[in-house]
């Protein structure tokens, strides 16, 4: 089963996308597999109301861990399963919870086995690109080498965000740039194709 993978900075939207992408596609109860760092596995069932409710928050580094879901995608006449995973969202420095970095380089393992990486950017909050050490950078820089990468522009329901689409494109120019809300759905079509068109 091919493995989507969703990184980026914390607080990008990472899970509200998952789990809003999973009600998308037609699910709406999910099973969230947890995967620590050490090896550990449980599973949680939810309604995505629920998952929503315990797994989102605007508190920086909720998610810890890897949390996997399985989904159907409509691939021509035929429905493919998929794993759609979220992670820790990474920053560039050492942080001081261990919990934290542990789940950082979690992710970052985690990224040489993706078949697909769906990298979220909080478009509402976008910096100046003046280095090249940043983190979202790197995700772009692997991504592309890869060949199996999408940058979604998230938060695009916010008025900020609009004005800083342009200045995305030109940090990113090889990236094919999906803009999206990952709150309110928009742009998931655009998503779904292209995930199908990937798995």
């Amino acid at each position: 089963m091919r493995e989507c993978v969703i990184v980026g900075k914390p607080n990008s939207g990472k899970t509200m996308f998952a789990l809003n992408f999973a009600g998308y596609l037609g699910s709406k109860n999910v099973d969230v597999t947890f995967r620590t760092y050490d090896g550990l596995t449980t599973c949680r069932h939810y309604s995505i109301d629920e998952a929503k409710r315990e797994l989102c928050s605007s508190t920086k580094h909720k998610t810890r861990c890897l949390q996997s879901m399985v989904l159907k995608i409509a691939v021509g006449k035929t429905a493919v399963n998929f794993k759609l995973t979220d992670t820790c969202g990474i920053v560039e420095h050492i942080h001081q919870d261990e919990g934290i970095r542990k789940g950082m380089a979690q992710t970052i393992g985690l990224l040489r086995y993706a078949d697909f990486i769906i990298h979220i950017v909080d478009l509402s909050i976008f910096p100046k690109y003046a280095d090249h050490t940043n983190v979202d950078q790197d995700f772009y820089n692997y991504g592309i080498s890869k060949n199996a990468y999408i940058l979604l522009a998230n938060k695009v329901d916010l008025p900020a965000a609009k004005e800083n689409l342009g200045k995305l494109s030109a940090a990113f120019p090889h990236a094919s740039i999906i803009p999206v809300s990952s709150l309110y759905g928009q742009g998931f079509k655009e998503v779904k194709l292209c995930v199908a068109r990937n798995i």
